[in-house]
This record gives C-alpha cells, sequence and structure tokens, in this order.
C-alpha cells in the first residue's frame, strides 16, 4: 500500500506525542531562560537572543534523535529521516538555491504592489538608518561601491549563495525533525493531512519567539496565527521536496535561503516607519499568495500528492 494512502492504524502516535512533547520541551525552555534572564525585551539583549533562538532550534532534532532511538526505534535512521542525499539531487538542489531568492522578492513585488507607501526602494532611509550607526569609514566604502542601492543588491547576492551554508548547521536542526521525522510518521494520515497537520506543529512550535516580538514585532499575539499560516504553507513545498527526492537536504537549504533573505525586507522600509510584516513581505499576506501560487502549480501538473514518495520506508504497510 502506497504510504500517501496507508491505513491511520499504522499511524504511531507514541512516537509522535514523544516527538512533539520533547521538540517543544526542549525549545520552549531555551526561551524560557532567556525571559528569566533578560526578560521579554529582546532588544535588550539582541546577542543573546540569538544564541537562544539558534540553540531552540535543535529542539526538534533532540527529539528525532531520542524517540527514534529509545522511544520508537526506527528500522534505519539514515534512510527513514532523509539523511541520505536522495534522487533528483541535483535539480532540487538548484532548486532550492536558486528558487528561494525569486519566491522572496516575488513577495516582495507583490507587496509593493498593494502597498507601495510601504517600502522606501528609492531613498532606502531604513538602510542608511541601519547604517548611520557604522563608523564613518563604512560609509566612505559604501559611497565606493556605488552607492546604498549596489550595496543591498550586493547583500542580497551574498545572503542568496551564502545563507544555505552558513545557516546550514541550525537549519538541520530544525528539518532533521519536521520533514526528516514527523512528516514521514504522518503520512498514514495521508499526504495532505499530513502536510498541513506538520506545519500546524511546525508553526505553533514558534510561538514563544513570536510572543516576544519575533517576526511580527506589531503583532505579537497575532503573529502566532500569522506565521502558523506562513508554516503551513511552506510545509507544503518543503514537505513535497522531502517526499520527492528522499532527502531532507534540498528542504535544508531551501529553509536556510529563506532565512537568510527574509530580513532584507526590514531594509527596504522608512527609517521612521518600521515595516508591518503582516503586510509586506513573505510573511505577510502578499507572501501566503505567492506560496498558495507555488503549491497550485504542484497540484496542476500533478507533482502533488507525490506518488510513491521516497524514503518513507517505515511507515508504509
Amino acid at each position: 500500500m502506497d504510504t500517501a494512502t496507508a491505513s491511520p492504524s499504522r499511524l504511531d502516535t507514541r512516537g509522535i506525542a514523544a516527538f512533539v512533547a520533547i521538540a517543544y520541551g526542549f525549545s520552549w525552555l531555551c526561551v524560557l531562560g532567556f525571559v528569566l534572564g533578560f526578560g521579554t525585551q529582546m532588544e535588550q539583549a539582541p546577542i543573546a537572543f540569538r544564541v537562544v533562538a539558534a540553540l531552540s532550534m535543535f529542539g526538534p532534532t533532540v527529539a528525532t534523535f531520542i524517540v527514534a532511538r529509545r522511544v520508537s526505534p526506527l528500522p534505519s535512521l539514515k534512510r527513514d529521516t532523509g539523511l541520505g542525499l536522495g534522487q533528483h539531487r541535483l535539480r532540487f538542489f538548484l532548486l532550492a538555491v536558486l528558487g528561494t531568492p525569486a519566491v522572496v522578492l516575488g513577495a516582495l513585488l507583490l507587496s509593493a504592489v498593494f502597498y507601495p507607501d510601504a517600502l522606501d526602494l528609492t531613498g532606502l532611509s531604513g538602510l542608511r538608518a541601519q547604517l548611520a550607526q557604522l563608523p564613518p569609514q563604512a560609509a566612505q566604502a559604501i559611497d565606493k561601491l556605488g552607492g546604498l542601492h549596489v550595496l543591498l543588491v550586493i547583500q542580497v547576492v551574498q545572503a542568496a549563495l551564502l545563507g544555505p551554508l552558513l545557516n546550514l548547521p541550525v537549519i538541520f536542526g530544525e528539518e532533521w525533525g519536521w520533514r526528516g521525522y514527523l512528516l514521514p510518521r504522518l503520512l498514514p494520515l495521508g499526504q495532505w493531512r499530513a502536510l498541513v497537520l506538520g506545519g500546524v506543529i511546525w508553526g505553533l512550535w514558534h510561538a514563544p519567539l513570536i510572543l516576544l516580538g519575533y517576526n511580527y514585532p506589531q503583532h505579537p499575539v497575532l503573529g502566532v496565527l500569522l506565521f502558523t499560516v506562513v508554516c503551513v504553507l511552506l510545509s507544503i513545498l518543503l514537505g513535497w521536496m522531502r517526499l520527492a527526492t528522499g532527502s531532507i537536504w534540498p528542504a535544508v537549504l531551501a529553509h536556510g535561503s529563506l532565512n537568510a533573505l527574509g530580513p532584507i525586507v526590514i531594509m527596504l522600509g522608512y527609517a521612521e516607519k518600521p515595516i508591518d510584516t503582516a503586510l509586506v513581505g513573505l510573511t505577510g499576506w502578499p507572501g501566503w499568495l505567492v506560496l498558495a501560487a507555488l503549491v497550485g502549480v504542484l497540484v496542476l501538473t500533478r507533482r502533488l500528492p507525490v506518488r510513491d514518495p521516497e524514503g518513507t520506508h517505515s511507515v508504509q504497510a
């Protein structure tokens, strides 16, 4: 029987429950430690917050290792959690590295159509304000490069090319859990339910960080719901990569690229008017439209649901 239609009786509820409890527990305790040590204002200790946020991303990996080894052992940790390079690797690696920047750019362009007054694409006053804190020598170097717009292009290119590799360790901490362990374990529910439910679990896992103002500083409470929508859409796309290749690595590269390019939107706002990330960029509803359109393309081209998913042998009936 195909994994997409396997009987729900094959669902490993014990393993799934243990995974979610450990992943949430580890990551949420990391954030709690930050709150107890530094309070709820992440701006007061930005370096400590970044360290804690990075550490919290390893919750899903800790959960995967413990559950797959002790709670509900898997026949092959490498095969059943997608640690191999998988099939169609070159095609999907290129898609992850080159396609992700196009998705982020598409979300920004669509945001500019709906909210032209939200982005300062001409003066780049938001970026200028950030650079004002640098030494005068840095400003002179930027002028020699050709100005702020050239600097912005350089930063985008660097983020697109180096971001997936630089972010690889911490992104692996997430992806080995969400797409490596959890997604295949949810497949007995059917692919669509597995992809959506996995996205909801992933989205709500971010709740402590979002409540502290991460991603949606103007909407810390509503942001939990908004980011869960983003995670569901991304879960479908990253999950498609995982199931089509049998490997987590294309999803790791795409996720790493997203995290590297996401902050670019902050540079495009006005200095006196911070960007509302609920309206602009990939986290805003224009970004939802771009992601939903990509899901639609996969459905129309019959790439979703994935036929005979790779690397999910342990849940086949």
